[in-house]
């Protein structure tokens, strides 16, 4: 055989050999879980996410340092007219104009609601944080300045993934965390359309909707677990529901209704769950004083404190005290969230204090993220995770 023929069909060999390495540890990493597809009514690909940023909505001052690396165009949100188009917008702000209009940086506009879409994605700076997609600047009936990050929903999801969950987790528990917070987000655009607050927002990026973080946690390992799950959601019956997640359920999710006002459904009825028990917060307890727990639940009396009724699992339905009663979650956002880990607790009176005992981290309600973890580290797929947290839901393709 010809010498320059014998090292083609070895290169060619090398070649084949290396694609099939390839592909192997692409079946390994990033290849998408087949899955069914759906169709949603109004939903041809992914949607665009108003996400009020909310350190800025509304803005302290009405004014917020706003900086944009590279050209950059000022339009109107209500015409579309281009109104400015720069070069770029370092140490500058986005004012309310005390005489009437907006301003951007030396820029001076009559209109109230402005669109700044830079020439370059991810070059979006608000405050001391960088994002995608465009910055809408409006003010409301008070005139306060409210700012609006508009993101593709792909994008969107890199910048909730690690402020949801660590990046380090395993694959198939970011899979599970990124389908999850794209049904959630899908979910609350519908919700906002109803609402009829979509015009000017669909999300917070705290935790009233899911955090966002712009792109301060998004790295390729984000991005690619989006990429691996585009378009993935999860419903019910054929449709969206609200895909609740928490930390760690301690043992047991909860049934939606009883803590959220939606509708009973299968998918969010709660579930026991072993998965988490290896996690940071299988145990904890703290004290509070019987006088901040007056102060903090608006009381005078706090007397004979106690879990009057649990939900079907473990977390406090109905606390009483002093002849008052709070639902379990609307009692631990009142003494404090950052306080009272979950509310999968006991009490007992110490006197001048009360002793909390309990287990878990967050809401109780839905996809239990150290759960997740656990699963994943056992071999169980993203799908095979979403089954078991979110019970009959259908997870699909649904753009």
């Amino acid at each position: 055989m010809p010498r320059s023929v014998s090292s083609l069909v070895k290169a060619a060999a090398q070649l084949t050999f290396l694609a099939v390495v390839g592909a192997a540890l692409y079946s390994c990493t990033m290849r998408p879980v087949p899955r069914g597809t759906a169709t949603l009514p109004g939903l041809q690909g992914p949607p665009v996410v108003k996400v009020a940023l909310s350190r800025h909505f509304p803005a302290a001052g009405n004014t917020v340092g706003v900086e944009i690396e590279g050209e950059y165009r000022v339009a109107s949100s209500r015409s579309g007219a281009v109104l400015h188009h720069g070069t770029s917008l370092a140490g500058a702000a986005v004012a309310v104009n005390p005489k009437g209009g907006m301003t951007v940086g030396r820029d001076t506009f009559p209109e109230r609601d402005l669109r700044i879409l830079p020439a370059f994605d991810g070059t979006l700076k608000v405050g001391e944080r960088f994002y995608r997609g465009s910055l809408r600047a409006m003010t409301n009936e008070q005139g306060k300045l409210l700012l609006v990050n508009e993101v593709p929903m792909e994008s969107y999801l890199a910048g909730v993934l690690g402020a949801e969950m660590p990046l380090d987790y395993p694959q198939a528990a970011l899979e599970a965390q990124a389908v999850a917070a794209r049904t959630y987000a899908l979910f609350e655009i519908r919700q906002a359309e109803l609402d009829g607050r979509a015009e000017l927002f669909h999300v917070f990026d705290d935790t009233r909707s899911q955090v966002y973080s712009g792109t301060l946690r998004e790295t390729e390992k984000a991005r690619a677990v989006i990429a691996a799950t585009r378009g993935v959601a999860l419903l019910s019956g054929g449709r969206l529901f609200c895909a609740y997640f928490h930390s760690t359920c301690g043992g047991h999710t909860e049934p939606a209704h009883l803590f959220f006002d939606v509708p009973q459904m299968a998918p969010l009825s709660g579930r026991s769950c072993e998965y988490c028990k290896e996690g940071k917060w299988r145990r904890w307890e703290v004290s509070f004083t019987k006088a901040e727990l007056c102060q903090k639940l608006g009381v005078k009396d706090v007397s004979k404190l106690r879990v009057a009724e649990k939900a079907p699992g473990i977390h406090a339905l109905r606390v009483e005290a002093g002849g008052r009663s709070w639902n379990g979650m609307e009692f631990r956002l009142l003494v404090g969230a950052d306080r009272l880990p979950s509310t999968a607790f006991e009490v007992e009176d110490k006197g001048a204090n009360y002793v909390f005992r309990g287990t878990g981290y967050g809401h109780g309600v839905g996809m239990c993220q150290v759960g997740c973890k656990g699963m994943a580290e056992l071999g169980y797929e993203s799908t095979e995770i979403l089954k078991f947290y979110y019970p009959s839901a259908e997870v699909l393709k649904v753009y």
